[in-house]
């Protein structure tokens, strides 16, 4: 069992193999890849989704740098930046989370809101997150 301070909230990523058990018959079995935990105790509200930087690098702003891709689904769009602000996380764990959008991405819970701006080519959109999740590091 898996448990941050507050508790047990996590995400496991694996594939679920057909297990046979004498006598007994077919059954799925997780087979755990990896392991994300809650960074705070606040409750996630929101479309599920990982965060991971594009490589995309621009002189001017918006610019969508950021991978957003739903969670279990094939849609990927681009975010211009990310606020973490709702998730009440500590310094420690913000730094943890930009590191893991620049490496293997970020998984967080929120939704993408588009700030308006007196120029309409200039219009952000940001992921605002009220959950995020890091990654159990294996022993």
């Amino acid at each position: 069992k898996i448990q941050n301070d507050n508790g047990s909230r996590v995400i496991l990523r694996g594939n679920i193999v057909p297990v046979t058990f004498p006598s007994f018959g077919e059954f799925g079995n997780l087979r755990v890849k990896e392991a994300f935990y809650a960074a705070t105790n606040v409750p996630a509200k929101g479309t599920f989704v990982a965060l991971k930087d594009n490589g995309i690098r621009c002189i001017t702003t918006p610019c969508f740098s950021t991978d957003n891709l739903i969670l279990n689904k094939p849609k990927i769009s681009q975010v211009s930046s990310i606020d973490l602000s709702q998730t009440s996380a500590t310094k420690k764990q913000l730094d943890a989370a930009t590191s893991e959008i620049f490496e293997q991405g970020l998984i967080a819970v929120g939704k993408i809101e588009v700030v308006k701006n007196v120029d309409p080519t200039k219009r952000d959109t940001k992921f605002v997150a009220t959950q995020f999740y890091l990654r159990v590091e294996p022993n």
